[in-house]
């Protein structure tokens, strides 16, 4: 018989779970977590520095809970979480409490007690971070710190520095300076991430990404390499809305990476398939999986004009995927447009016009806010209003045509909203600790003046050249994205690597999206490749080959940003339309040459003297210059001619 723990429990998770307490306590802070920015966000009812407080550690207390019901969790583990989970209370209330007395008395007198408390917030951040996202990012924070202490004892130019007294240093980490854990990132997290994470989650917990695979089945489906184009579809339009790659590839992925293994795709083709595409919802309009909001943040830049900038690269990026998945289909004879039915039932089990019916509340949320945005409000309050309208009429749209009673009525509505909130929340949190650790490192880089200092060594580097200096920069921020999630890789990239793209006289927007793409595409790039692990996992498959696969099938992503620099014309700077449309068709053309180069196969397989061509075909489409342009098109259309013709007297000889 079940308990009423365990029934509980369901109000926040979907499974039996031998956890349930644990559940509802996570549950229980996770619906106050998320009320408290929800009030915030709306109301503005706390000072900056408690809100950010509750924001950053109670996201810390949050995700030790998360670790502790995680499967596969010894019992020891589990209640060493809890214990770290309570610890955390001591800095958020001793902070929430002292908060005026800290920021009014004690700003310039630092006492022995705020500092042990400073140094307790780390470390428990820190260790959050690094159980949740690895050891990198801490320690990462750590040499940062000791840089700081240390840093008059390094010689050379870029790392001398005068050195940070200890308790000034701490005090540079949280309190009293609010600067590191409760700096400016974290404000970003708490009013425009955190969010996004919330919308994310009440798109999955109200049905609308069964909607959204339903919707891409019935664009690339019927196609010949049908679960790979609806991965492509899919994933892509899931991760422009989710903020997440890696859960983007772990929800969805769990459902197309099988489907194409059962198709005739081997499983590290698969799993590349979907964390390219996965990851490349982080780069297409309207949403961009928060980057633009970030990038409105940091620069000032308005919502439109990056959301404009993003199209014709988001264009070449998914017509390469699926052009490339199609050309691997023809090269391993798969061909699934006979077998239609079948995949039908996997993604769209009802007629897709009752699904649109049934998903209006989908399309109000939406259509809202982009609408909304495009006027220039806090794209924070903007989330939780959408937010809240797709809840809303997702439960007055199942009381009108769900109806099972109001005791069954009242008890679904609540379990939604408890694992909207449960869900949000984490997700919320998991970010929150990892943008905290980089705001440590970032305040404390520009506290002794190697941020600004980074920016002129790159430069000198590069001799006072571009193309030396996007090659170290690209280098670079897939260095410091390897691992993180997106919205805090950009973060850190944008911080570190967008200045000396700036002082060279790259446009800040081509600056900024040359940084925002390679931090992006940091979760395809192996040795670390987050995407690809996931997937390569749910595939069965070989990570590093699912890696390498990745690597390829997402070349625009590694390709373009060196164009945005080079050639922005192609993010609509300075540029009429048809300009623009015309130089991404030639980068178009140009990417998928390098890939049949590497793939070996058009129509029919690629000889040497075809790869041959190819190749100035590629060079000339991607070098800035209608004449280059003009001779890379030539080269692609004789390639294109030959394999045309060769397929028709195949075919003749064939009948």
């Amino acid at each position: 018989m079940t308990s009423w723990t365990d029934r509980l429990a369901r109000y926040f998770v979907p499974d039996e779970t031998p956890h349930a307490g644990l559940i509802i306590l996570a549950g229980l802070l996770s619906v106050a977590f998320v009320l408290v920015h929800v009030f915030q966000l709306t109301n503005y009812f706390l000072p900056g520095g408690q809100f950010k407080v509750v924001h950053i550690a109670g996201g810390i207390l949050l995700t030790f809970l998360a670790l502790a019901v995680k499967d596969g969790t010894s019992r020891f583990q589990r209640w060493h979480f809890v214990a770290m989970a309570a610890i955390t209370l001591i800095p958020l209330l001793y902070i929430f409490i002292e908060h005026e007395a800290i920021t009014t008395e004690r700003q310039f007198i630092v006492s022995d007690v705020d500092i042990g408390i400073g140094v307790l917030f780390l470390l428990l951040a820190m260790y959050a971070a690094w159980r949740e996202w690895g050891w990198i990012m801490s320690a990462l924070a750590v040499a940062t710190l000791l840089y700081g202490y240390f840093g008059y004892l390094i010689p050379g130019d870029l790392f001398f520095h005068a050195g940070i007294g200890l308790k000034r240093l701490l005090g540079y980490t949280s309190i009293p300076y609010f600067q590191g854990l409760l700096g400016g990132l974290s404000e970003l997290s708490a009013g425009t991430i955190f969010p996004f994470m919330l919308f994310a989650a009440a798109l999955e917990m109200t049905g609308c990404v069964d909607y959204i695979m339903g919707a891409a089945y019935r664009i690339g489906g019927k196609t010949r390499a049908g679960p790979a184009q609806v991965a492509v579809v899919g994933s892509g339009m899931m991760g422009m809305v989710s903020g997440s790659s890696v859960a983007n590839v772990a929800s969805t992925g769990a459902l197309t990476i099988p489907l194409m293994k059962r198709f005739g795709f081997k499983g590290e083709f698969a799993g590349a398939v979907e964390a390219v595409a996965s990851t490349g919802g982080q780069i297409t309009p309207p949403i961009m999986g928060l980057a633009a909001f970030l990038i409105v943040g940091i620069t000032g830049i308005p919502y439109v004009e990056i959301v404009k900038a993003a199209v014709f690269p988001a264009l070449i990026y998914y017509a390469y995927l699926m052009v490339a998945v199609h050309i691997r289909a023809i090269k391993r004879n798969i061909d699934v447009r006979d077998r239609a039915e079948e995949l039908q039932k996997e993604f769209l089990p009802e007629p897709f016009l009752k699904a649109t019916v049934r998903n209006i509340p989908f399309y109000v949320a939406i259509t809202y806010l982009v609408v909304v945005l495009i006027t220039g409000r806090s794209p924070g309050g903007v989330a939780i209003e959408a937010t809240g309208i797709l809840v809303g009429l997702t439960i007055l749209r199942d009381f009108v045509i769900g109806w099972d009673g109001l005791a069954g009525r009242i008890a679904h509505t609540l379990q939604m909203l408890g694992r909207i909130g449960y869900n949000g929340a984490l997700r919320g949190a998991q970010v929150a600790i990892v943008v905290a650790v980089i705001g440590v490192l970032v305040d404390i880089l520009v506290v002794t003046g190697f941020a600004q200092k980074l920016s002129f060594a790159m430069l000198d580097m590069a001799g006072g050249e571009l193309w030396p200096l996007l090659l170290i920069a690209a280098v670079s921020c897939l260095a410091f994205g390897l691992g993180l999630p997106t919205s805090a890789a950009y973060i850190l990239v944008a911080l570190l690597g967008a200045p000396a793209l700036i002082e060279l006289g790259v446009p800040i927007l081509a600056a900024h999206m040359f940084v925002f793409f390679f931090a992006n595409v940091s979760a395809i790039t192996p040795p670390v490749a987050v995407s690809s692990l996931i997937a390569a996992k749910i595939a069965g498959a070989s990570y590093f080959r699912t890696g390498m696969i990745g690597v390829r099938l997402g070349l625009p992503g590694f390709l373009l940003p060196f164009l945005f620099a080079i050639h922005p014309e192609i993010l609509g700077i300075d540029s009429s339309l048809p300009y623009v449309a015309m130089v991404s068709l030639m980068a178009f053309i140009g990417v998928m040459s390098l890939n049949l180069i590497l793939e070996g196969h058009y129509m029919l397989p690629v000889n040497w003297v075809q790869r041959a061509l190819l190749l100035p075909a590629a060079g000339g489409l991607l070098m800035p210059g209608l004449t280059s342009s003009a001779i890379g098109l030539c080269f692609f259309a004789v390639v294109t001619a030959w394999q045309y013709f060769d397929l028709k007297r195949q075919k003749a000889a064939a009948a």
